[in-house]
């Protein structure tokens, strides 16, 4: 079938990847996919396959875009990042020094640092967002000012599920001498110099290139549980949980309406390519391409240092390694043997990462949502793949380098 066919490419030596990509949709898991890597700066895997819109029989293609969902907050992550490297704003600088406002019900000495990493206590937006909240910054911003931290700042984790994006915004919104939204900001900072095609926000002349994203099914989000680690499960059943809180805060997120798709939403709203987002990460790390200034980019790759209250999420209700925005390997989700890695993964099945002592930047981004916040058992499969690839490289090297 012409929908199963698997195009692009893999260099030699990762053929192991597309057959972990192609096997996904011999096994009728995927509607439509996309997963790209770069190693040493070079992309080596480029591959796409399935479906873009299943109903109306559109093939997914070199262009096509996809939600990503939370593997965007790795996005506005680096260019939280990229923006503070710029001198836009420093890391441990309280956020209301140049946001006085911020300050009101106890967030004068929130920093920077302790947004990014998810250590800031404003998990809840206090109130039910809506659109049209999102989509006026002057609404947006008066529900941020007033927002109240859930615990004393920096003193533990908590995955900040729907304010992470909001916030970091306005930060460097608020910081770019130029006065621009954020989803501007990227754009001319980030996306354009770089040629990377992802956006936060699409317009609707831009929808006919993206990928209509497809549910999961409740016999897969039944079978998810059993193997989901048991302190989300425990988070996920619990109607009082903080997960379940920040989740009934923005009730009207559907992906694929128009309307939706127009709104910056950095949380949840990011839109563009697999290899957008393996670029991205390939040149974080890159001695050569980093946009972070050194002291950033030795600070993102420092083992990162728990909270006084341990590495417990108090919204995911298991261990995570937050460090600025991004997610380390450990706990539940060992996605890499390097301790140094960092990416963020997308309810539904997206992940971006850097494993910058393999050289690595990869993303995957599939349009049938999966039921897990991480580790989709698809992703896993393509990505144990290519470090299998590289360790079979690397092996087939070895001789020719030691001569």
């Amino acid at each position: 079938m012409d929908e199963m066919r698997v195009e692009g490419m893999a260099e030699p030596g990762f053929g192991l990847v597309a057959e972990a990509f192609g096997r996904n949709f011999e096994a009728g898991e995927e509607t439509g996919a996309a997963v790209c890597v770069y190693h040493g700066g070079r992309k080596v895997v480029d591959l796409w396959c399935g479906m873009q819109d299943a109903a109306a029989r559109k093939p997914w293609d070199e262009h096509t875009v996809v939600p990503v969902l939370s593997t965007g907050k790795g996005i506005t992550a680096a260019a939280a990042l990229i923006a503070a490297s710029r001198g836009q704003f420093d890391l441990d600088q309280p956020v209301a020094a140049f946001w006085p406002a911020f300050a009101a019900n106890g967030k004068e000495a929130i920093r920077v640092r302790d947004l990014l990493n998810h250590s800031a206590g404003l998990v809840f937006f206090g109130r039910v967002v809506t659109r049209g909240d999102l989509g006026d910054h002057d609404a947006r911003v008066a529900f941020l000012e007033q927002m109240t931290p859930d615990w004393p700042p920096g003193t533990r984790w908590g995955y900040h599920l729907a304010t992470f994006g909001p916030l970091l915004a306005e930060v460097i919104s608020r910081t770019d001498p130029l006065g621009r939204s954020f989803g501007q900001w990227f754009q001319d900072e980030v996306a354009l110099p770089a040629e990377l095609r992802f956006r936060f926000g699409i317009s609707a002349d831009e929808i006919d290139d993206m990928a209509r994203v497809e549910g999961s099914w409740m016999p897969r989000f039944a079978a998810a549980l059993g193997h989901a680690p048991f302190g989300l499960v425990r988070q996920a059943l619990n109607p009082f949980s903080r997960l379940h809180r920040t989740v009934r805060e923005i009730p009207d997120l559907n992906l694929n309406e128009p309307d939706w798709l127009a709104l910056e939403f950095p949380s949840a709203n990011g839109i563009g390519e697999a290899r957008a987002i393996a670029r991205l990460y390939a040149m974080l790390a890159s001695p050569d391409e980093s946009p972070l200034a050194p002291h950033i980019l030795q600070d993102l790759l420092a083992p990162q240092t728990p909270p006084p209250l341990g590495r417990r999420d108090a919204v995911m209700g298991v261990e995570t390694n937050w460090h600025l925005g991004f997610v380390r390997p450990g706990g539940g989700f060992a996605y890499s043997p390097s301790p140094r890695a960092f990416g963020m993964p997308g309810l539904g099945g997206s992940f971006g990462f850097c494993d910058p002592d393999r050289q690595i930047g990869y993303a995957y981004t599939p349009n049938r949502l999966g039921p897990l916040p991480f580790d989709d058992p698809r992703e896993q499969r393509v990505r144990q793949a290519v470090y299998a690839a590289l360790d079979c490289v690397a092996a087939t090297a070895e001789p020719a380098h030691a001569a």
